[in-house]
């Protein structure tokens, strides 16, 4: 995802911040992975949040 990614569609949203601790090695993954790709880690977050919760719903939706 790029700088822009989905910006502007996050914009018209109500937010909220999140803080939570991860290891340091993950933290440390997470910021060579955005700066190699230049993403924001809130965008990088949030997509990955929509992705995960995503995949969840269509396997639970293959289960029914």
């Amino acid at each position: 995802m790029a700088l822009s990614g989905g910006m502007a569609r996050e914009a018209t949203e109500a937010w909220t911040q999140l803080a939570t601790r991860i290891p340091k090695e993950l933290h440390r993954r997470l910021k060579v992975h955005c700066v190699t790709n230049e993403t924001m880690v809130q965008s990088f977050v949030v997509e990955a949040i929509r992705e995960k919760l995503a995949r969840k719903r269509g396997a639970q939706a293959r289960k029914e």
